[in-house]
């Protein structure tokens, strides 16, 4: 039986987690604001989709392969699977932040790397 797909970046397939390392939510942009009176206002602009992903051991082709998309600069396509639903939905993203994996282990000679972790921020606003 094959993993269900979560994710996949600029065609890119990521290797699908589980336990905990994968969220997919919407987040309200906003800004707060302080006025002259001391009285504080928070104007909402839009929401965005956040994406949250790690992974514990990787493959060393795949590893390089997903680091590759990652690093790349602009806007990346990603398909993801979102909180709320069943079904990959497509939007542009960003990378807002990026953890690099460690050498975990060698085995037969191939590198398996460990804690590959991301955030992906959608570009634009919605709703």
């Amino acid at each position: 039986m094959s993993m269900p797909i979560q994710l996949i970046i600029n065609d890119i397939l990521i290797p699908t987690t589980t336990h905990d390392r994968y969220q997919c939510y919407e987040e309200e942009l906003k800004v707060q604001l302080t006025m002259i009176s001391g009285r504080m206002v928070e104007e909402v602009r839009g929401v965005v989709q956040k994406i949250v992903y790690s992974y514990d051991y990787m493959e060393d082709d795949k590893c390089r392969e997903v680091l590759g998309v990652l690093r790349a600069k602009g806007t990346k396509t990603v398909a993801y699977l979102p909180d709320d639903g069943s079904e990959l939905v497509t939007s542009v993203f960003l990378v807002e932040s990026l953890t690099p994996p460690t050498l975990a282990f060698f085995r037969n000679g191939a590198a398996k790397w460990h804690n590959l972790s991301f955030v992906l921020r959608e570009v634009r606003p919605h709703a």
